[in-house]
């Protein structure tokens, strides 16, 4: 994932140059700002009145933003009705301003600004992205210009829709916006410790572009990491693949089952009640474990609450009690989380049947492994026969076909191609093969990679 926070005060060109350097960079961007303009105009057609901290309050209990991208950019939609031609006015800048300013109200906002930031590579720009929003953005940026020449910019935008607009006026709008954005409790307008601030009081555009362009590819060269998903189904060689291909790059290969089975061991280290698993149970259970994840000598290693649960993973008692956990949404929530920041900061090959569709939709390459059916039933067979378990080749073909079929008709990550898969049939295909077809196909993507030759 690449995250790229640009900050900075009402007229800096903060918008627009977010805008330019997002086509350039094929980057999504969010308009933050969009959000609050959104929730805005909502309390404004709300009848509650008078804007305080009990309205705002209310009204925000049954407010909902949706920000969905067309053709001419991003649509913000509050309450299910697309209210983008609405937001542009001075009336529904100023109450954003002033509406943004209660806790309860940033609390929608950062929930909708977070979970867009962990799903895409993107810009995003407004007062507190870099301290608040995405304090661990790759590149941080602070736009600042003289309050004058920030004033003359936004006049000749007031102007386009009032020509009686003075200098004077709109200069004293911006200081009183200076002073809200920066003295108010909440997420006050500032840069971060590790933003680079830039003044372009005597830049051009074009020269602010181009040097904000200089020190986003600069850290980014630094900085960049690549992930690649592969999906497909039960018994195609999605995991051999997967481990073979993540020996070729010199990536990790990730093991999301191996998080949900360290969540397990921490249920039952914790000695929790397995006759009481409910909802509100591992509701309970899941706000007091936090896990991370590890390499060491190449080895994943699973810590919950510090401590490493590796080498019980595999038990017997651990896969039942996993099957029993992992359903909660609570759980998968967490799991998903920490599959995302891991991605984000490391070089990860990560295989799963929802992995290019749901937990890694911008993942740099996404393949998807299949194979016929009877060669993938085979497969399971002979496992099956050298683990001296009593099985028919005809009971597992049944079993492979109603896993396929639940697998393609679960509610929550089902399986399914993306538009952007690559395509792996194993069914004629070595393992040294796939692999090489993998190699092919990431070289085609322009991912350069030190041990890709």
């Amino acid at each position: 994932m690449i995250n790229i926070a640009i900050d900075g005060y009402m007229g800096s060109g903060k918008s627009t140059l977010s805008k330019v350097l997002a086509q350039k960079l094929g980057l999504k961007i969010l308009d933050t700002g969009a959000i609050f303009r959104a929730l805005a105009y909502g309390f404004k057609n709300s009848g509650l009145g008078e804007l305080d901290e009990k309205s705002a309050g209310k009204f925000i209990k049954t407010a909902n933003v949706d920000i969905k991208f067309e053709n001419d950019g991003q649509h913000t939609f509050f309450n299910g009705q697309d209210v983008t031609q609405f937001l542009r006015t001075e009336e529904i800048s100023q109450l954003a301003s002033k509406i943004s300013a209660y806790p309860k109200v940033r609390e929608k906002y950062l929930e909708i600004a977070k979970a867009f930031a962990s799903n895409f590579d993107c810009i995003m720009e407004g007062r507190d992205i870099g301290t608040v929003v995405m304090p661990n953005a790759d590149v941080k940026i602070f736009l600042t210009a003289d309050e004058t020449v920030r004033a003359k910019r936004r006049l000749a935008d007031v102007k386009k829709k009032d020509k009686s607009a003075k200098l004077a006026d709109v200069l004293a709008e911006l200081r009183e916006r200076d002073l809200r954005d920066s003295t108010r409790k909440v997420a006050p307008l500032k840069p971060s410790e590790d933003s680079i601030v830039v003044d372009n009081t005597d830049m051009t555009f074009d020269e602010t572009v181009d040097f904000c362009m200089d020190i986003i590819q600069k850290r980014i060269s630094k900085k960049r990491t690549y992930s690649i998903a592969i999906d497909g189904y039960v018994c195609s060689g999605k995991s051999t693949i997967a481990k073979a291909l993540a020996r070729e790059l010199g990536f990790d290969v990730f093991n999301t089952g191996a998080v949900y089975r360290g969540f397990a061991c921490a249920f039952d280290y914790m000695g929790l009640d397995e006759n009481k698993i409910s909802e509100n149970y591992i509701k309970k259970f899941a706000k007091q474990v936090d896990a991370e994840v590890e390499f060491v000598d190449g080895v994943q290693h699973v810590k919950v609450n510090g401590i490493d649960h590796t080498r019980f993973l595999r038990t017997e008692h651990i896969s039942e009690l996993t099957a029993k956990i992992a359903p909660f949404t609570c759980i998968r929530d967490k799991v998903l989380k920490i599959q995302r920041e891991f991605a984000k900061n490391n070089n990860i090959v990560m295989e799963g049947r929802d992995i290019g569709s749901f937990v890694l939709p911008n993942a740099d390459v996404k393949f998807f492994c299949t194979a016929d059916e009877s060669v993938r039933a085979r497969r399971r067979f002979e496992q099956q026969q050298n683990m001296e378990n009593d099985v028919t080749y005809d009971e597992i073909l049944k079993e492979l076909r109603e896993r396929d079929y639940a697998d393609t008709h679960r509610e929550h990550g089902a399986i399914k191609t993306m538009p952007d898969s690559i395509i792996i049939d194993t069914t004629n295909q070595t393992l040294e093969e796939s692999v090489r077809f993998c190699i092919k196909e990431i070289k085609k993507q322009g991912i350069v990679i030190r041990k890709i030759q």
